[in-house]
């Protein structure tokens, strides 16, 4: 834990001061070649390769100047300008983030760390290439998602599995919460104690939740209901799905939690 303590540590001192390039523009947005969603699939840097941890880190680069992404732990801001050849990047996170564990945090400040340090970029048909000083970063672009087998059904909450970084993790039987996802874009979801509402909307490979409201049944204690607790998880960190037939799979790798579903009404 001693390394990485002190990484963390010189990695927050940098992030303190702003990345720049031998000529630092400070007006317009980046180029219409960077635009899009893109997910990080690996990195380099003077500490060597990055480990990803199996986390969805990603960048989305608009039209406009401000870019956003989601770390290992938070939310951040990108500022780009410049051209695909000559770039300056400043980032942006939350003072204080809370993070599953301390590798998550240790990656987080990595990253945006190496992404300040960003002068260069090549974009292929589906790929990203972002290079600074000792700092190799390579995305993917995100592709769209098809929601047709996932909406307008209810789906029965059935397992529950916290995800381990370093090892298997065994599923645990779990009940108690429905969900049910609509082609408006919101969902709901209802468990022993909890009704929730909210949005969801596609951030690269990801559903993200917003506008979550969690409703208490009166005279019903949340702290033994595991399903509404793990639903919060689920929707505060955001989830990519997976589909098999009846069965449903949302995970969650900033929160470490992998919750399995089928179909109401269906075995």
């Amino acid at each position: 834990m001693a390394v990485v303590g002190g990484l963390a540590c010189a990695l927050a001192v940098s992030l303190s001061v702003s990345g720049c390039a031998a000529e630092t523009p400070t007006a317009g947005a980046p180029d219409p070649g960077l635009r899009g969603q893109w997910v990080l699939t690996s990195g380099h840097d003077g500490y060597g390769a990055m480990d990803l941890l199996g986390q969805d880190i990603t960048l989305t680069v608009t039209g406009n100047t401000i870019s956003n992404g989601r770390g290992s732990c938070s939310n951040y801001t990108a500022t780009i300008y410049g051209s695909e050849r000559s770039l300056w990047v400043t980032t942006t996170a939350p003072r204080s983030f809370a993070c599953a564990t301390a590798e998550q945090t240790v990656l987080q400040l990595q990253y945006l760390a190496d992404l300040k340090a960003v002068q260069h970029s090549t974009v292929t048909g589906t790929g990203l290439q972002l290079t600074g000083p000792d700092v190799v970063l390579r995305f993917t672009r995100a592709a769209r998602l098809s929601l047709t087998q996932l909406i307008d059904k209810t789906w029965q909450l059935k397992t529950g599995m916290n995800l381990s970084l370093h090892g298997p993790a065994k599923f645990a039987a779990e009940t108690g919460g429905y969900i049910r996802f609509e082609s408006n874009t919101s969902l709901s979801g209802v468990t022993k104690c909890v009704y929730f509402t909210a949005d969801y909307r596609q951030v690269a490979n990801e559903l993200v939740a917003s506008n979550v409201l969690a409703i208490d049944s009166i005279g019903c204690d949340r702290s033994n209901d595991q399903a509404a607790k793990d639903f919060t998880r689920v929707f505060d960190g955001g989830f990519s799905f997976s589909l098999d037939r009846n069965s449903l799979n949302l995970t969650s790798s900033r929160a470490g939690l992998r919750l399995g579903f089928n179909e109401l009404g269906t075995s």
